[in-house]
């Protein structure tokens, strides 16, 4: 008899972000609303520059933490733009923000060890934490909170075994842009309690209705390591390229583990990034411009349903729907939706417990296809379901 699969993976729980993506792919003549990952093409400027950074033979590896021109343009970016201090050993190239978060988890966490992470929360950061034999703690941000986290919540939920503390903000999926005094609370707590803090902000440029993006960094930056990612900001998903910054320690730590998971990221994508960062506000700006004309019109109109409401847009590229005045759970109505209406969405289930009685709603399709979504949602009924 052969011995089965890692016991992490023997009775696992129903991946319903994964599933729905398989579905999207299968599926013909749907409004998809569901992933994340922007219906624009990545701006040509930038394809042309790969383009002849491939011509010019960049198609080898790079040194195994990432080409020089793009750890610098990285680090460049950063004190540039977020007043950072950053030098090119607290710097590393990855394959996506998702493998940054691994590796730093990574490079930090010991069996039993704990992280907080706020909920409603992306799906793979449970999985992250507990393929290191650690246990995620899940803190919960309330739709009256504006889904922001609460300090006397997160400090009730540290213990003797916490290590880290997890923030993703602007947030997926809920939206919420944390205000500069909730960073500080967290801050002020990873200090208090000797805790790492883990920032995912791959959606900083995505903040609307004269809220602002506070970068996490600058915080406490003896203790903050950044999960980067070029994904959403260039629209450039496809190109899986990314980084992480933060303590001398804790990255030659990740690199060290990262020699035996991906060596490096890709040369080309790298030469991407490095256009792109140096090229930042000419290539992402018509890209904030529409998902912010986007979510503003899907926030308006969907604010007008008897059986809906959100918060007001701050951020992301998603619309965190509340639909408990439907009469159904979240998965219900996703499937009803879905059969009704023909429109794809995610579930608030898939982000924890805290998501539940939501839809998350991504901005990733044109005004034309958002009319028909919109039509579509308006014509539910649920007095006569």
């Amino acid at each position: 008899m052969v011995k089965p699969v890692a016991r992490l993976f023997q009775d696992p729980e129903k991946n319903i972000m994964a599933e729905i993506g398989k579905t999207a792919s299968l599926m013909e003549n749907v409004i998809d609303l569901s992933i994340g990952d922007p219906d624009m093409t990545t701006p040509k400027p930038l394809i042309d520059a790969t383009t002849q950074a491939m011509l010019d033979g960049k198609t080898h590896y790079t040194a195994s933490n990432g080409d020089l021109e793009y750890l610098q343009a990285i680090v460049n970016f950063h004190n540039q733009k977020f007043g950072s201090n950053y030098k090119l050993e607290n710097v590393r190239a990855t394959d996506g923000a998702s493998h940054a978060t691994d590796l730093a988890f990574g490079a930090l966490l010991d069996p039993e060890d704990e992280v907080i992470i706020f909920s409603p929360y992306f799906s793979p950061y449970k999985v992250q934490v507990e393929q290191f034999h650690a246990t995620p703690v899940f803190v919960t941000c309330k739709e009256e909170s504006n889904f922001e986290p609460q300090k006397e919540d997160i400090e009730a939920a540290i213990t003797s075994k916490t290590k880290v503390i997890l923030v993703n903000s602007p947030n997926n999926p809920t939206g919420a842009v944390y205000a500069k005094s909730t960073l500080q609370d967290i801050a002020d707590l990873a200090e208090k309690y000797d805790l790492y803090l883990i920032a995912d902000e791959v959606y900083w440029p995505y903040v609307f209705n004269d809220h602002e993006f506070t970068p996490l960094e600058n915080m406490a930056p003896d203790r903050t390591l950044v999960t980067g990612s070029l994904s959403k900001v260039f629209a450039m998903t496809g190109f899986r390229i990314g980084y992480l910054l933060g303590p001398t320690a804790v990255i030659d730590a990740a690199g060290l583990l990262n020699e035996g998971v991906a060596y490096t990221a890709p040369s080309m994508a790298q030469a991407a990034g490095s256009y792109g960062l140096q090229n930042e506000r000419s290539l992402s700006a018509p890209l904030q411009d529409e998902f912010g004309k986007r979510l503003a019109y899907l926030g308006e109109e969907l604010n007008q349903l008897y059986w809906a409401k959100t918060i007001p847009v701050a951020g992301s590229i998603y619309l965190f729907l509340d639909i408990s005045g439907s009469g159904m759970d979240d998965v219900q109505f996703s499937d009803y939706l879905l059969e009704k209406a023909g429109i794809l969405v995610i579930p608030g289930q898939a982000f924890g417990q805290a998501g539940k009685g939501f839809i998350r709603i991504a901005a990733t399709q044109g005004m034309d296809q958002l009319q028909k979504a919109v039509d579509g949602f308006k014509k539910l009924d649920f007095n006569k379901h």
